[in-house]
C-alpha cells in the first residue's frame, strides 16, 4: 500500500465511522478541516431547555470515545496508525452560509472559532473539554449534572490582558460499578466501560488493563501469560494492547513507568510474566527500569521497542540481553507477536 493510499484509508475510517456515530445521534456533520471534523446538533437551537437534545450531545460524544476502540482496531488490522481525538464542544450563536450549488450548508461565527481555538490549546487527547456556555447550559440539568463531572481545564485569553473565558473536562461519573480481579486483586472498572471497549482504566494503579476471555476460541488459552507494557505514549500502549488481545494474554498497561514499578514489587509470583518496556520515557527511562525490574528478580522476562538505533550500543552495556528481546518501532505486527510468543513461552 503505497503512501498516499494509506493516508486516504486513514481518514476515510475516521470520518466515515464519526459520521454514522454523529448522524445517530441526531448530529449533523458539515465537512472536514484537515484532521478536524466539524459537526453541530440541530435539536438544541430551539432553546437551552431541551434536556433530551442536550444528552444526545454528551452520548453523541461519549460514544466517539468509547468508540475509538473499535475504530483503531479496525486501522491497527490494516497496519494503520491508531487515532488520538481531541473533542472540543461549546453552545451557541451560528452563521449559516450555503455553498457550492447551493445545496450545502457551511457554518461559522464566534462559536465556531472559539472551539477551533479550545481544541488547538486547551483540549485533552481522548477527553471531552466544553467552553463556559455550554458547561452553564448542562449544569442546569439536574440528570445531566448527577451523571457526569465537570473539571476546571483552564481559561482561553484572546490576550494576556483579557478577561479568560473558562473552561471544563467532563468525565462520566461511574455509577454503576463491578469488581474485575486481575493478578494483584486490585482493579476497579465501569460496568459501562467494560462492556463498551473491555479496555478499561484502573485509578488505584494509573493502568489500562484489558483481559478477553473467548471460550469458543480455538487458539491456545493463554490467560495465565502475564504482560506488562509501560510506555509514556498512550496510543502506543493502545496499539499493543490490541495487537495482544486476540492471544489471550493478561495484559496491564502503565503510562508512567514508577507507577508500574510499584505495581512489579508487589506482585505475588513472576511466573509466566513478560514485561514490555520503551526504553525512551520521561522521569525513568528503560534502561533504569530493566535495572531496578532485575534487583526485584533476576529472573523476570524484559523485552525492549524502541525508535533509537541503538541495537549494538544496547547489547554491549547489557551482555544478559540478546537481540531477539529487542525490536525496533514502528513494530510488525506480525514480527512483534511471533517475538512475544517466544520469549513469553521460554
Amino acid at each position: 500500500m503505497d503512501g498516499l493510499e494509506s493516508i486516504r484509508k486513514y481518514y476515510s475510517t475516521f470520518i466515515n465511522s464519526m459520521s454514522d456515530l454523529i448522524k445517530s445521534n441526531n448530529g449533523k456533520v458539515i465537512k472536514n478541516i484537515g484532521d478536524r471534523l466539524l459537526f453541530y446538533f440541530p435539536k438544541t437551537a430551539s432553546h437551552n431547555k431541551n434536556e433530551d437534545a442536550f444528552r444526545e450531545v454528551i452520548d453523541c460524544v461519549s460514544n466517539i470515545l468509547s468508540e475509538r476502540y473499535k475504530v483503531n482496531k479496525e486501522l491497527c488490522n490494516q497496519n494503520l496508525p491508531p487515532f488520538s481525538y481531541r473533542i472540543s464542544m461549546d453552545y451557541g450563536v451560528l452563521d449559516l452560509a450555503l455553498v457550492g450549488d447551493y445545496s450545502q450548508i457551511d457554518l461559522f461565527g464566534s462559536t465556531i472559532n472559539l472551539c477551533s481555538k479550545i481544541n488547538s490549546s486547551l483540549s485533552i487527547p481522548n477527553q471531552i473539554i466544553i467552553g463556559d456556555n455550554l458547561y452553564r447550559v448542562l449544569k442546569s440539568f439536574q440528570l445531566i449534572s448527577n451523571d457526569f463531572n465537570f473539571i476546571e481545564n483552564g481559561e482561553y485569553k484572546i490576550t494576556n490582558n483579557s478577561t479568560g473565558y473558562s473552561t471544563y473536562l467532563i468525565k462520566r461519573k461511574n455509577i454503576s460499578i463491578i469488581r474485575f480481579t486481575n493478578f494483584n486483586n486490585k482493579s476497579s472498572l465501569s460496568a459501562k466501560q467494560l462492556k463498551l471497549s473491555s479496555l478499561s482504566y484502573d485509578q488505584d494503579n494509573d493502568c489500562y488493563s484489558r483481559t478477553k476471555i473467548d471460550l469458543s476460541s480455538n487458539k491456545k488459552n493463554n490467560n495465565k501469560k502475564k504482560i506488562i507494557l509501560v510506555d509514556d505514549e498512550q496510543d502506543i500502549l493502545f496499539t499493543y494492547q490490541l495487537l495482544l488481545e486476540n492471544y489471550d494474554y493478561h495484559v496491564t498497561s502503565f503510562i508512567d513507568p514508577s507507577i508500574a514499578l510499584n505495581y512489579i514489587k508487589d506482585l505475588p509470583d513472576f511466573d509466566d510474566l513478560l514485561i514490555i518496556l520503551d526504553i525512551r520515557m520521561k522521569n525513568l527511562n528503560g534502561f533504569q527500569l530493566h535495572q531496578q525490574i532485575k534487583t526485584i528478580d533476576p529472573t523476570i522476562k524484559i523485552f525492549f521497542i524502541t525508535a533509537l538505533d541503538i541495537l549494538d550500543e544496547l547489547l554491549s552495556i547489557f551482555p544478559g540481553i540478546s537481540e531477539e528481546q529487542i525490536m525496533r518501532k514502528p513494530v510488525d505486527n506480525k514480527a512483534f507477536i511471533n517475538a512475544i510468543k517466544k520469549l513469553i513461552n521460554k
